[in-house]
């Protein structure tokens, strides 16, 4: 890892303040952000708008980010060209976003006060930068801001401490992956400490009677990670709603094929009637990710988040199926009202009966109580922004108690990831789970077969099920889902560049892994890849 720059000098005595956004601000803090070099051409651009502008300051306001050196630039108005982030928010608000910490900083997106636009996955990134303030820039202008509260900072989370220590009771489970997945737990050994501080990996393969469940680093600062540690799935929990909209299509309840508007009445108008089943599940909607109506409130009340869809709007030139455009809320999120309205039983019990207890899944939860939350809170594995010159960030996304304690459909799942192969297990298994059928194997089959085909996008994605990724490294190492040895019959899910499951039917694996550090796109394909390829040379399937 690179070395931080020499952190600004804060000793000058009671500095002057200025109102945030105003010209003398602006000044102040672009003086403050000169020690750090930034490069406009591969620098993200994040647009402020704010609604309650005090007199004398920019109601819009763009930050220039390098994400390399931690560098921001402020300008006042708008500028051409679409950026990255666009937010939308009060004044407060944005004194909360740029000088907040973490968790007041999460919490933006729990009040429904905040809209945004853009490609969400840069907000992970822009929380690294303010959180760790690597030159102290962003301190100097925190002591100019007005309305800020005095005393001293918090210390960096990534300031050296020693590493928590493995419990006995893991140190069998890892003895035994070292001894029958040697290959992966080098690939697993490699990351710890750069691209991620733990990892929770389960991998089956029924010929051979293979079962092995492994934990290794920590789930958070000086908690280690450990096989019961229940760490966020993110958009693997989409897999596990998929199998809901297959039990009700069993049942004759709903037809992919139809639109969303026919099971949910209040969804319907300016071309919100015409989105179906089938494009939710096969993130093929006139609606584009960068365009998400819950970007600002995903963990905002239910009833908020549901006055958002009911007033989406479809843009003008969209048409469905020709592009990929994945949903990481909304798309669930209506999906878990079709649950409900057709079947009587939230999403949430739905799945906890129909599909977690049957596949004996019984350290999952889909959302915390209250109760359950203030008791582990402390316990539950955090997700690190890694990668680059920055040292690791444990970060507080979707670890507060409201993004815990409400259901975030698609998404806030929770639970060991031997759970998650126990999931897979199922599905290779025709359906067959331990505790019952949960779906018949034609159903399987037609979940998993290719219903988006010839589609690509920048993240990797390509051929598509109703509801699961598929192996699509037919199509060159960018679009490789799981393994270059996977058949092309694989199908699973990926998490937000931190998780991966998957079965293979023809060489029957499943593998589960979650790494609690997210990388980069590209970084994290690589790390993935790496421990794909692995599990299949270990098993000896290469």
């Amino acid at each position: 890892m690179g070395t931080a720059p020499a952190r600004t000098d804060l000793s000058a005595a009671a500095p002057t303040r200025y109102e945030l956004f105003s010209p003398e601000w602006l000044a102040r803090a672009n003086a403050a952000f000169t020690v750090l070099p930034a490069d406009e051409t591969s620098a993200i651009r994040v647009e402020l708008t704010v609604t309650d502008a005090p007199a004398g300051t920019a109601g819009t306001l763009g930050i220039l980010v390098d994400l390399t050196t931690g560098a921001l630039r402020f300008s006042a108005g708008h500028r051409a060209g679409r950026p990255a982030l666009a937010f939308t928010l009060s004044h407060a608000d944005a004194r909360t976003l740029l000088f907040g910490d973490q968790t007041h900083r999460t919490r933006l997106f729990e009040h429904g006060g905040l809209r945004l636009e853009g490609a969400f996955l840069f907000v992970f990134m822009l929380d690294r930068i303010l959180q760790q303030d690597v030159s102290g820039a962003l301190a100097a202008v925190r002591a100019r801001t007005t309305g800020l509260p005095d005393g001293p900072l918090p210390t960096p989370a990534w300031r050296k401490r020693p590493a928590a220590e493995v419990p006995r009771d893991e140190t069998a489970g890892i003895r035994e992956a070292q001894d029958t997945l040697p290959r992966t737990m080098a690939a697993l050994r490699a990351e710890l400490g750069r691209t991620t501080p733990g990892a929770q990996v389960y991998v089956s393969h029924a010929p051979t009677r293979t079962t092995v469940s492994v934990a290794l680093g920590e789930s958070r600062p000086h908690v280690p990670f450990t096989r019961r540690s229940s760490p966020i799935w993110y958009c693997c929990s989409k897999a596990v709603g998929a199998v809901a909209v297959g039990q009700l299509w069993e049942r004759g309840l709903v037809d992919p094929l139809r639109p969303v508007a026919e099971y949910l009445p209040w969804f319907d108008g300016e071309g919100r009637e015409k989105i179906t089943l089938f494009q939710l599940l096969t993130h093929t909607s006139p609606v584009p990710m960068a365009l998400d109506p819950l970007h600002g409130t995903f963990a905002a009340d239910v009833e908020l988040r549901r006055e958002q869809l009911r007033t989406m709007r479809i843009p003008a030139d969209a048409e469905p199926g020709t592009r990929i455009n994945y949903a990481p809320w909304w798309a669930w999120f209506l999906l878990a009202d079709i649950v409900q309205a057709v079947d009587g039983r939230d999403y949430e019990r739905y799945l906890t009966e129909e599909v977690l207890a049957p596949c004996a899944m019984t350290g999952t939860r889909m959302v915390l109580t209250p109760e359950e939350y203030r008791k582990e809170a402390g316990l539950l594995p955090l997700i690190h922004i890694t990668g680059g010159d920055f040292p690791a960030e444990p970060t507080r996304w979707y670890a507060t108690e409201a993004s815990c304690t409400r259901p975030i459909p698609g998404l806030n799942m929770r639970g060991p990831v031997r759970d998650l192969g126990r999931f897979f297990e199922t599905l290779l298994a025709d359906g067959q789970a331990p505790g019952g059928r949960i779906l018949r194997p034609q159903t399987v089959m037609a979940m998993t077969a290719r219903h988006r085909v010839g589609l690509t996008d920048p993240f990797g994605n390509a051929d598509w099920g109703l509801g699961f990724r598929l192996e699509s490294h037919h199509l060159g190492e960018a679009y490789t889902a799981f393994s270059r040895y996977s058949s092309r019959r694989t199908f699973g899910h990926y998490g937000l560049w931190t998780s991966v499951a998957f079965a293979d039917p023809d060489a029957s694996v499943v593998a589960a892994v979650h790494l609690n550090g997210k990388a980069s796109q590209d970084e994290h394909q690589e790390r993935m890849l790496a421990i794909g390829d692995a599990i299949y040379h270990d098993l000896g399937l290469v």
